[in-house]
């Protein structure tokens, strides 16, 4: 039996221009995981920045942050303030201590449990931030638990689907697993249609 959601879901992938432009959002993401270490890097501070901010601020300060020459904390806190970001003391050190890391980034990803030492490896980096970076440069086995995917979750359950641990995180992404596979899409592909039918949207 179909829930409301499902109906909603098939009437996105029904829609041939929205599917298209899931399908480009999936060969940009597929061409950054041949990409170098400094792009790469690019993603992962956007990653960063979009924990407890909206994408669009992520985005937005991710391609101030692109135009540094230097890494430092200060640059960094200087670059963040001027952009209004909400965590610039917070997120400067993290970026500032993961940039000193990046060289690390194409062994990680090469690795079977590349999630895990994202999170053991760089600052700020955690379950859904790893996921998304990972979705970002060419990897769609992950779901990405962000407050608009677990809204999705406790509709489609129809039960209070809150996130507080990587405990959590784990047992609540076999959730969005079997959505995907009941639509045939990989769950970083699956999240952008949920992200569309949640805000309207198709960012990254």
């Amino acid at each position: 039996m179909l829930k409301p959601l499902d109906r909603k879901i098939e009437s996105v992938l029904s829609d041939a221009k929205i599917f298209r432009t899931i399908l480009e959002r999936k060969e940009e993401f597929s061409r950054k995981r041949l990409a170098g270490t400094d792009e790469k890097f690019s993603e992962l501070v956007f990653c960063t920045l979009t924990a407890n901010t909206s994408a669009e601020m992520g985005l937005k300060t991710q391609e101030h942050l692109d135009k540094l020459q230097s890494f430092d904390e200060s640059s960094l806190k200087k670059a963040l303030t001027q952009c209004h970001y909400r965590f610039p003391n917070t997120r400067a050190r993290f970026i500032s201590l993961n940039y000193d890391k990046r060289h690390l980034l194409k062994e990680i990803m090469n690795s079977e449990d590349r999630r895990d030492r994202l999170i053991e490896t760089y600052m700020g980096i955690g379950m859904k931030e790893a996921s998304h970076f990972l979705r970002n440069t060419g990897y769609f086995q992950y779901p990405i638990l962000d407050k608009h995917i677990q809204k999705f979750l406790s509709s489609y359950y129809s039960r209070e689907i809150r996130i507080k641990s990587r405990k959590d995180y784990e047992r609540e992404e076999n959730l969005f697993l079997d959505i995907s596979s009941k639509y045939g899409l990989d769950p970083g592909i699956m999240d952008l249609v949920v992200w569309y039918l949640m805000t309207g949207k198709i960012l990254k």
